[in-house]
């Protein structure tokens, strides 16, 4: 009788530790150490991304973190300013925020199809100016990298030679020359402004 208890409360404990380990490991996978700890630091970067052999936009940072593993990215800390750059190889648009982080997202093509796609996520005192002028003011854009555009579901402004409008939603290809915002709330006369963020 004594050994069958002894035998009982062995399966016992050894199956209380089994799932005791399983939890423990389950806990570590969910940490990461690795996600959080970047693979690649370097400052005062500056980056071209070309295509056909020319160079389409100069990113600049004050800082990159790059980070492997599950989650990789790259995050530029203390700003970034992106240069797009036209046909004419001059500066046809510039984007400039206080936060931006790069990676790879699954999205649909036409065909409903997932596809990857690099995307740079800017946020934070977001400023896209046009060289005809015109100048976006949000929270937050995404540019699409494989598309070439950029696009928000946030609040927007636009700023134009002769008008100030706000909406939800925009789009836009990177040179900032044919944009549209899906839902406007107001449009005003622009009284100068556009003059005032170019000084």
């Amino acid at each position: 009788m004594e050994h069958r208890n002894y035998l009982f409360i062995s399966i016992f404990l050894g199956i209380l530790l089994l799932s005791s380990c399983e939890n423990d490991l389950q806990e570590v996978r969910k940490f990461d150490y690795y996600e959080d700890v970047p693979t690649e630091i370097a400052s005062d970067v500056e980056m071209m991304y070309s295509d056909s052999f020319q160079v389409r936009v100069i990113v600049r940072t004050p800082q990159l973190f790059r980070y492997a593993g599950a989650r990789p990215r790259e995050e530029f800390k203390g700003g970034i300013v992106m240069d797009f750059i036209g046909e004419n190889l001059k500066i046809s648009s510039k984007l400039t925020a206080k936060e931006a982080i790069k990676k790879t997202i699954t999205i649909k093509d036409e065909l409903g199809r997932n596809i990857r796609e690099p995307v740079v996520i800017v946020k934070d005192s977001v400023v896209l100016a046009g060289g005809n002028g015109d100048v976006l003011l949000t929270d937050e854009l995404v540019w699409y990298e494989n598309e070439g555009k950029l696009k928000t579901s946030e609040w927007v402004q636009i700023i134009t030679e002769d008008k100030n409008i706000f909406g939800f939603g925009f789009e836009s290809d990177k040179e900032f020359k044919k944009w549209r915002i899906r839902s406007v709330l107001g449009e005003f006369e622009s009284d100068g402004l556009v003059n005032g963020l170019n000084d």
